[in-house]
């Protein structure tokens, strides 16, 4: 299938379905293999629950930075596409594999629902009394201690915080995996993007619309097993491929300039 007709085969159906379910990868619209959170390198080494409980020192000490870098990530044409399908009511919902919360800061609308199936690398939590800190507020925590480990400031609390999204090592959110498995048992097109459906329990949520007779469409240049089940593969850049598509079903309002009378 042509790039063309694969983009215009994805529009139709788009168009057609009315619970249009989007699950994106750690990294939409990036490059391969380069995401630092990725279940390889480093980061699955020193940024894993092992390493904060074993080490929570060389843990922050790798992992701030790594995190702040990060939240420093603004919204590519990939999540803006996204967002204008999301808006115009084209795509229901997007699950997504990503930490940077690049999908709410690109959703044009306050109730636009995202579910993070790994959270975010954005916001620390307290273990003991779950009072919640934005990752800023962590720098002046860290230089507080000698052992570069940021504690929580609750009066009466001051236990060591984490955070607030899955490390590796740990069971993903119970609740976002219950709502995207639900969301998945309700979709009529199931669109996967830039995900590389590895680990479970997300490598199995695109059987779920498969084994009720629901359309897959692949969007990326990653391949999967669910490669040979999909009914639409859409190769190539994924931020072209969802810019496209927008353009096609959700163009931009263009505003005719003002005319002044006198």
């Amino acid at each position: 299938m042509s790039e063309t007709t694969a983009l215009e085969s994805l529009a139709m159906l788009i168009a057609r379905s009315r619970h249009v379910v989007v699950l994106t990868g750690l990294q939409i619209g990036g490059p391969a293999g380069q995401e630092e959170t990725s279940g390889r390198g480093e980061w699955a080494d020193r940024a894993s629950l092992e390493a904060l409980l074993t080490n929570p020192t060389d843990f922050w000490a790798y992992y701030y930075p790594q995190a702040l870098k990060i939240a420093a990530r603004a919204p590519g044409p990939a999540h803006d596409a996204l967002a204008r399908l999301h808006a115009a009511g084209l795509v229901t919902t997007i699950v997504t594999q990503a930490v940077d919360r690049l999908h709410r800061r690109a959703a044009t609308h306050a109730d636009a629902e995202i579910v993070e199936v790994h959270g975010t690398v954005t916001i620390m939590r307290c273990g003991r009394c779950g009072e919640r800190y934005g990752l800023p507020e962590g720098e002046a925590m860290i230089a507080a201690d000698a052992d570069g480990v940021p504690r929580c400031t609750a009066p009466g609390c001051g236990f060591p915080l984490r955070p607030a999204g899955t490390l590796w090592g740990e069971p993903l959110i119970a609740d976002a995996v219950t709502r995207a498995w639900d969301l998945a048992a309700h979709a009529d097109c199931f669109l996967v993007v830039d995900s590389e459906l590895r680990t479970v329990p997300m490598s199995l949520l695109p059987s779920v619309p498969l084994t009720r007779g629901m359309p897959l469409a692949m969007v990326g240049d990653i391949h999967t097993q669910y490669d040979r089940y999909a009914e639409i593969i859409a190769r190539g850049s994924s931020a072209t491929t969802l810019t496209a598509l927008a353009d096609l079903l959700a163009p931009r309002q263009i505003h005719p300039p003002e005319t002044h009378h006198s």
